[in-house]
């Protein structure tokens, strides 16, 4: 329920040594530094610089080098065995920040960074041949040179007309004007027909009019040399070259497929050096010294002013003052049953710094909603099943290593409480043993035959929703009033006692006035517990207002809350809702699947239950685990968040190792 508290960390160390200082906080992972914006207005701290640049462009240099290597190996090289599945290689940190390593998977990189430039010149090459064929095949039926020109006696002139033009028109017309001209013709395609035009000077001018009346217009060949057909061959020849280049180099492409996951580590590494040059371009400088500010979790500052004592520097940590608080970081202190929960609350809001925790608060009841949802024996079985594979398989990291985690615990919790439910793939054991004739098993809790003396089900929605909504309900009013006491300690923590019993104590009176009519002793109890609370609620909720505003004041209060909380505990019916979903849909798979089996024989029967069984309820089940998430998230959120949250606090990013590709030993 704590948020771990951050200490301000002031340095000043000597400049030949900043780089192995660095290396140490980005081994050790316990500072986030600052951009000291607030001294650059100071006069003293004005000569201080900036560090330059180049080494962290450098470093981005190398990672996109490195990117574009294993993008042109993914596109280009043999595909590789593995998937989302494939656990990542463990390698020890001396490995990672191997220098040698690095520098040969740089050049590599590199290398297949200059084959990609090729392979996408080649294509080019490839692309731009092609439409030099196509542009010649309409004069391929011309045995003469594509370079002829007109002379000083004939005009000579390659062009087109439209492919709906009478080309036995044209010639008549021509053979009427003169006998000194004459067309060729070539190919054609759907919109064009191609000619050459050959007349002698003496008729050129009388021969153009008419070329113009039929549409004629010259091509442009310039160029080539040689007739179409000795074009063509050549361009035949220089495609049949570029795509013997390009097999080849595509081929030397693949040769690096076993130098995939070096490449990959050379990434990790290149990600590396770019946070700590950008973590170095945060400090100010002078000639010989330089400056560093950040961030420092308190139980952590002892081991790192240890190892700062190994170096010519000083250094102040201190305690951030309230006004600093928006500024200052947010790390939540988790364990092993908390820590899953951090994804649910960042994907709405860390808390401020000096707010509450809320996994430790969030953590029974999330998964405990979640399972109550959820509700059945089998379904959670196969849900914490398939996360503890993907959990001891992939260990993943981040967010999605916490979604996966969190649902292992959710799925556990959903296989206790369907099985004292009586939830297992809703009625399966009762359907499939009608439909062989069989008598109902007696298992506890999940097949209960009249007589059997078995435990029945604690709570059975099925037969008994009524019972399941005033239980879902309950357990939702626990969990608001949670969130008033969390509410109800931070006012008096900030000093603010009297607005913590008249804002959330009073409530807590009405709720035992409400409690207290509800067991029957109304009479004895109730009228003065009413009275108490009209007098609370007039003093509490009316002290800032002037005058008629008192009343008003009051009356708003007792409206809005009433309202408020009748409408926040009645949210919570949803859990009894989405349970009951849940087991009408698998009941309805169950009782689709018995139809066309029970009249059929058991060797065929048998297997059409399991194949709708299987369909249905993994429908069901998919269905369920995102609607569940949803809802369990929402309660959180709208429900118990509202109670106490205060929200708005940013993450704690510190200097650290983040890889993508490798897990890091852990190393002493």
């Amino acid at each position: 329920m704590s948020i771990v508290k951050m200490k301000r960390l002031r340095l000043i160390g000597m400049q030949d040594q900043r780089p192995a200082l660095l290396r140490l906080l980005q081994h050790m992972g316990c500072v986030e530094i600052d951009e000291p914006e607030d001294l650059r207005d100071d006069p003293a701290w004005a000569l201080l610089t900036r560090p330059d640049t180049g080494a962290l462009n450098q470093a981005r240099d190398a990672r996109s080098s490195v990117e574009g290597a294993l993008k042109a190996l993914k596109k280009y090289g043999p595909k590789q065995k593995g998937g989302l599945l494939t656990p990542r290689p463990v390698i020890t940190e001396g490995e990672l920040f191997d220098d040698a390593a690095y520098q040969a998977g740089l050049a590599d990189a590199r290398h297949l960074v200059e084959l990609e430039r090729q392979i996408t010149g080649l294509y080019a090459e490839q692309n731009k041949l092609r439409t030099q064929r196509l542009s010649l095949v309409p004069w391929l039926p011309l045995d003469i040179p594509l370079e002829t020109v007109s002379t000083q006696e004939v005009v000579v002139s390659f062009g087109t007309v439209t492919g709906t033009t009478d080309l036995d028109a044209l010639e008549r017309a021509l053979e009427e004007q003169t006998d000194l001209a004459q067309i060729l013709r070539a190919g054609s395609d759907a919109q064009l027909q191609y000619l050459v035009f050959l007349c002698h000077r003496s008729a050129e001018e009388a021969c153009q009019q008419i070329l113009k009346d039929y549409g004629f217009s010259r091509a442009a060949l310039r160029g080539w040399t040689g007739t179409a057909k000795e074009n063509d061959a050549r361009l035949e020849s220089e495609l049949a070259d570029a795509e013997r280049r390009l097999e080849a180099t595509i081929k030397e492409v693949g040769s690096y497929a076993g130098k995939k996951g070096e490449l990959e580590r050379c990434q990790d590494r290149a990600d590396q050096e770019i946070a700590r040059e950008e973590a170095r371009c945060r400090l100010l400088d002078t000639g010989t010294a330089f400056f560093l500010e950040g961030w420092v979790p308190a139980p952590e500052e002892e081991k790192l002013l240890e190892k700062l004592r190994e170096f010519t520097c000083c250094w102040e940590t201190r305690d951030p003052e309230p006004e600093e608080y928006p500024q200052v970081p947010v790390k939540l202190k988790s364990n092993v049953i908390t820590e899953p929960l951090t994804t649910i609350t960042e994907m709405y809001s860390l808390p401020a710094y000096d707010g509450v925790d809320p996994n430790g608060l969030m953590a029974p009841f999330y998964i405990f909603f979640f399972g109550f949802m959820f509700a059945d024996l089998g379904y959670g079985l196969i849900l914490a099943g398939a996360c503890l594979f993907i959990q001891l398989k992939v260990r993943p990291k981040g967010g999605f290593g916490q979604l996966i985690r969190l649902m292992i615990m959710c799925g556990i919790s959903s296989a206790v409480i369907g099985l004292l439910t009586g939830g297992f793939f809703s009625d399966f054991l009762v359907q499939f043993t009608d439909m062989l004739g069989l008598p109902q098993p007696a298992i506890p809790f999940l097949s209960v035959p009249e007589g059997s003396g078995v435990p029945a089900p604690l709570l059975n929605v099925m037969e008994d929703p009524m019972t399941v909504l005033v239980f879902a309900l309950a357990v939702g009013f626990v969990q608001i009033v949670v969130g008033m006491i969390v509410k109800f300690w931070m006012l008096c923590r900030d000093g603010q006692v009297v607005d913590a019993i008249l804002d959330i104590g009073t409530w807590w009176v009405i709720f035992a006035g409400i409690g207290l009519f509800a067991l029957g002793v109304g009479n004895v109890a109730g009228y003065p517990v009413v009275l108490i609370i009209g007098c609370l609620m007039l003093l509490g909720q009316g002290r800032n207002a002037k005058g008629f505003g008192k009343v008003t004041a009051v009356v708003g209060a007792v409206y809005n809350g009433v309202t408020g909380y009748f409408g926040d505990i009645l949210s919570y019916s949803r859990l009894m809702v989405m349970m009951l979903a849940g087991s009408v849909i698998g009941q309805v798979f169950n009782i689709l699947g018995a139809m066309p089996g029970g009249g059929l024989p058991p060797a065929i029967g048998i297997p059409i239950f399991f194949l709708i069984f299987i369909i249905g309820h993994a429908f069901n089940i998919g269905l369920n685990v995102i609607g569940t998430y949803v809802h369990t998230s929402r309660l959180q959120y709208l429900e118990f968040f509202k109670q106490f949250y205060k929200e708005g606090g940013r993450p704690w990013r510190p200097l650290k190792i983040a890889t993508t590709f490798v897990d890091i030993k852990e190393e002493e």
